[in-house]
Protein backbone atom coordinates (compact mmCIF):
# COMPACT_ATOMS: atom_id res chain seq x y z
CA UNK A 1 0.00 0.00 0.00
CA UNK A 2 1.32 3.54 -0.88
CA UNK A 3 2.52 5.57 1.88
CA UNK A 4 0.13 9.28 1.62
CA UNK A 5 2.05 12.10 2.69
CA UNK A 6 0.45 13.92 5.57
CA UNK A 7 -0.86 17.47 4.36
CA UNK A 8 0.49 20.26 6.84
CA UNK A 9 -1.93 22.91 8.78
CA UNK A 10 -2.25 26.32 8.82
CA UNK A 11 -4.59 27.92 11.01
CA UNK A 12 -5.13 31.70 9.84
CA UNK A 13 -6.59 34.40 12.43
CA UNK A 14 -5.32 33.95 15.62
CA UNK A 15 -6.32 36.41 17.82
CA UNK A 16 -6.21 34.56 21.52
CA UNK A 17 -3.56 32.56 23.47
CA UNK A 18 -5.55 29.92 24.25
CA UNK A 19 -6.11 29.38 20.77
CA UNK A 20 -2.40 29.28 20.33
CA UNK A 21 -1.81 26.27 22.51
CA UNK A 22 -4.94 24.53 21.06
CA UNK A 23 -2.59 25.00 17.55
CA UNK A 24 0.32 23.42 19.65
CA UNK A 25 -1.31 20.63 21.30
CA UNK A 26 -2.52 19.72 17.82
CA UNK A 27 0.71 19.83 15.85
CA UNK A 28 -0.36 22.60 13.55
CA UNK A 29 2.29 23.61 11.56
CA UNK A 30 1.77 27.46 11.40
CA UNK A 31 -0.66 30.38 12.61
CA UNK A 32 -1.66 33.67 10.59
CA UNK A 33 -1.70 36.74 12.84
CA UNK A 34 -3.85 39.21 10.38
CA UNK A 35 -2.21 42.49 10.86
CA UNK A 36 -5.05 44.03 7.82
CA UNK A 37 -7.00 46.59 9.85
CA UNK A 38 -10.49 45.81 7.82
CA UNK A 39 -10.43 41.92 8.97
CA UNK A 40 -12.95 40.76 11.47
CA UNK A 41 -9.65 38.86 12.80
CA UNK A 42 -7.16 41.67 13.06
CA UNK A 43 -4.35 41.93 15.89
CA UNK A 44 -2.43 45.21 16.49
CA UNK A 45 1.04 44.99 16.12
CA UNK A 46 1.78 44.78 20.16
CA UNK A 47 -0.85 42.16 20.44
CA UNK A 48 0.68 40.46 17.78
CA UNK A 49 3.93 40.03 18.81
CA UNK A 50 2.44 38.71 22.67
CA UNK A 51 0.82 36.17 20.82
CA UNK A 52 4.29 35.32 18.33
CA UNK A 53 6.05 35.02 21.88
CA UNK A 54 3.54 32.78 23.37
CA UNK A 55 3.40 30.42 20.26
CA UNK A 56 7.44 30.17 20.36
CA UNK A 57 7.54 29.95 23.83
CA UNK A 58 9.40 26.61 25.31
CA UNK A 59 10.57 26.01 21.20
CA UNK A 60 8.58 23.54 19.48
CA UNK A 61 5.52 26.17 18.52
CA UNK A 62 3.65 26.44 14.85
CA UNK A 63 5.24 28.88 12.37
CA UNK A 64 4.13 32.49 12.63
CA UNK A 65 2.95 34.33 9.43
CA UNK A 66 1.94 37.80 9.32
CA UNK A 67 -0.74 38.48 6.94
CA UNK A 68 -1.01 41.59 5.01
CA UNK A 69 -2.78 43.58 2.31
CA UNK A 70 -1.32 46.09 0.39
CA UNK A 71 1.19 47.71 3.19
CA UNK A 72 3.71 49.87 2.48
CA UNK A 73 7.46 48.12 2.39
CA UNK A 74 8.76 50.07 5.01
CA UNK A 75 4.98 48.91 7.35
CA UNK A 76 5.66 44.94 6.44
CA UNK A 77 9.69 45.70 7.13
CA UNK A 78 8.70 46.64 10.60
CA UNK A 79 6.19 44.54 11.62
CA UNK A 80 8.68 41.35 9.79
CA UNK A 81 11.12 42.14 12.42
CA UNK A 82 9.22 43.46 15.74
CA UNK A 83 7.45 39.84 14.97
CA UNK A 84 10.52 37.96 14.45
CA UNK A 85 7.94 36.48 11.75
CA UNK A 86 8.93 33.18 10.06
CA UNK A 87 6.63 34.18 6.78
CA UNK A 88 4.87 36.64 4.85
CA UNK A 89 1.39 35.72 2.88
CA UNK A 90 0.68 39.07 0.95
CA UNK A 91 -2.96 39.55 -0.18
CA UNK A 92 -3.98 42.72 -2.39
CA UNK A 93 -3.18 44.30 -5.97
CA UNK A 94 0.07 45.09 -5.50
CA UNK A 95 3.17 43.26 -7.13
CA UNK A 96 4.56 40.81 -4.52
CA UNK A 97 7.68 40.76 -6.06
CA UNK A 98 9.07 43.85 -3.89
CA UNK A 99 7.85 42.90 -0.54
CA UNK A 100 9.55 39.08 -1.25
CA UNK A 101 12.50 40.76 -2.48
CA UNK A 102 13.20 42.31 1.44
CA UNK A 103 14.12 38.76 2.45
CA UNK A 104 11.51 36.81 4.31
CA UNK A 105 9.87 33.63 3.31
CA UNK A 106 6.79 34.19 1.52
CA UNK A 107 3.55 33.07 0.86
CA UNK A 108 2.09 33.53 -3.19
CA UNK A 109 -1.38 34.37 -2.56
CA UNK A 110 -3.91 33.14 -5.83
CA UNK A 111 -7.51 34.33 -5.49
CA UNK A 112 -9.87 33.13 -7.94
CA UNK A 113 -9.55 30.90 -10.90
CA UNK A 114 -7.34 32.56 -13.27
CA UNK A 115 -6.11 30.71 -16.46
CA UNK A 116 -3.68 27.90 -15.83
CA UNK A 117 -1.44 29.54 -18.76
CA UNK A 118 -1.44 32.75 -16.94
CA UNK A 119 -0.06 31.02 -13.15
CA UNK A 120 3.77 31.22 -13.42
CA UNK A 121 5.78 31.10 -10.20
CA UNK A 122 7.31 34.24 -9.36
CA UNK A 123 10.72 35.27 -7.81
CA UNK A 124 12.04 34.84 -5.75
CA UNK A 125 10.51 31.98 -5.22
CA UNK A 126 7.86 31.11 -2.51
CA UNK A 127 7.91 29.40 0.60
CA UNK A 128 4.38 28.28 -0.83
CA UNK A 129 1.22 28.94 -3.13
CA UNK A 130 -1.63 29.32 -1.61
CA UNK A 131 -4.97 28.88 -3.64
CA UNK A 132 -7.78 30.90 -1.96
CA UNK A 133 -11.52 31.87 -3.24
CA UNK A 134 -12.47 35.34 -4.59
CA UNK A 135 -14.32 37.23 -1.69
CA UNK A 136 -14.30 40.37 -0.74
CA UNK A 137 -12.06 41.20 2.05
CA UNK A 138 -9.39 38.98 1.53
CA UNK A 139 -10.59 35.26 2.96
CA UNK A 140 -11.83 33.90 5.84
CA UNK A 141 -15.41 34.38 4.72
CA UNK A 142 -15.99 30.35 3.95
CA UNK A 143 -15.94 30.13 0.54
CA UNK A 144 -14.52 27.91 -1.00
CA UNK A 145 -12.81 27.77 -4.82
CA UNK A 146 -13.06 25.67 -7.42
CA UNK A 147 -11.86 22.38 -6.18
CA UNK A 148 -11.03 21.29 -9.81
CA UNK A 149 -9.26 24.34 -11.06
CA UNK A 150 -7.32 23.73 -7.80
CA UNK A 151 -6.21 19.81 -8.27
CA UNK A 152 -5.32 21.11 -12.06
CA UNK A 153 -3.27 24.11 -10.76
CA UNK A 154 -1.36 21.69 -8.16
CA UNK A 155 -0.41 19.82 -11.06
CA UNK A 156 0.85 22.67 -13.47
CA UNK A 157 2.93 24.31 -10.64
CA UNK A 158 4.57 21.66 -9.58
CA UNK A 159 7.04 20.70 -7.83
CA UNK A 160 6.33 24.25 -5.74
CA UNK A 161 4.23 23.06 -2.84
CA UNK A 162 0.43 24.41 -3.34
CA UNK A 163 -1.74 24.81 -0.26
CA UNK A 164 -5.40 24.59 -0.39
CA UNK A 165 -7.36 27.96 1.09
CA UNK A 166 -11.26 28.33 1.33
CA UNK A 167 -14.26 27.00 3.29
CA UNK A 168 -12.17 24.13 4.68
CA UNK A 169 -13.81 22.78 7.91
CA UNK A 170 -13.42 19.12 9.71
CA UNK A 171 -16.46 18.26 7.43
CA UNK A 172 -14.79 18.49 4.01
CA UNK A 173 -11.20 18.45 4.87
CA UNK A 174 -11.12 14.88 3.84
CA UNK A 175 -12.65 15.69 0.52
CA UNK A 176 -10.23 18.37 -0.57
CA UNK A 177 -7.31 16.72 -0.15
CA UNK A 178 -8.57 13.95 -1.47
CA UNK A 179 -9.69 15.71 -4.68
CA UNK A 180 -7.43 18.26 -4.46
CA UNK A 181 -3.83 16.48 -3.17
CA UNK A 182 -1.98 19.98 -1.83
CA UNK A 183 0.42 20.14 0.30
CA UNK A 184 -1.26 21.42 2.85
CA UNK A 185 -4.88 23.59 4.02
CA UNK A 186 -4.96 26.81 5.29
CA UNK A 187 -8.16 27.49 7.88
CA UNK A 188 -9.85 30.48 9.68
CA UNK A 189 -13.63 30.45 9.96
CA UNK A 190 -13.57 26.79 9.71
CA UNK A 191 -11.71 26.70 12.84
CA UNK A 192 -13.73 28.72 14.46
CA UNK A 193 -16.48 28.77 17.22
CA UNK A 194 -20.07 29.31 15.87
CA UNK A 195 -20.19 33.12 15.73
CA UNK A 196 -17.34 33.83 17.43
CA UNK A 197 -15.31 34.66 14.27
CA UNK A 198 -12.49 35.62 16.77
CA UNK A 199 -12.04 32.79 18.47
CA UNK A 200 -11.33 29.18 17.27
CA UNK A 201 -12.77 25.77 18.27
CA UNK A 202 -10.32 23.65 19.81
CA UNK A 203 -12.52 20.23 18.82
CA UNK A 204 -12.33 21.64 15.23
CA UNK A 205 -8.46 22.44 15.27
CA UNK A 206 -8.08 18.65 17.01
CA UNK A 207 -10.20 17.07 14.04
CA UNK A 208 -8.32 18.97 10.78
CA UNK A 209 -5.26 18.13 12.20
CA UNK A 210 -6.15 14.16 12.68
CA UNK A 211 -7.50 14.60 9.09
CA UNK A 212 -4.36 16.18 7.93
CA UNK A 213 -1.99 13.44 9.78
CA UNK A 214 -4.27 10.83 8.14
CA UNK A 215 -4.95 12.02 4.24
CA UNK A 216 -7.21 9.69 2.16
CA UNK A 217 -5.48 7.71 -0.39
CA UNK A 218 -5.51 8.70 -3.76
Amino acid sequence: MAVVARARLKICGVTHPDDVDACREHGVDAIGLNLWPGSKRAVTLEHARSLAEHARAGGGGPSVVGVFVDPTLDELRRAAQALGLDAIQLHGDASPEPYAALGWPWLWVVRGTPSLASLRVPAPTPAWILLDANVPGFGGRGVTTDWAWAAAAVRHLAPAAVWLAGGITPSNAAAALAQVRPAGLDVASGAEREGEPRRKDPAKIAALAAICNNPPAP
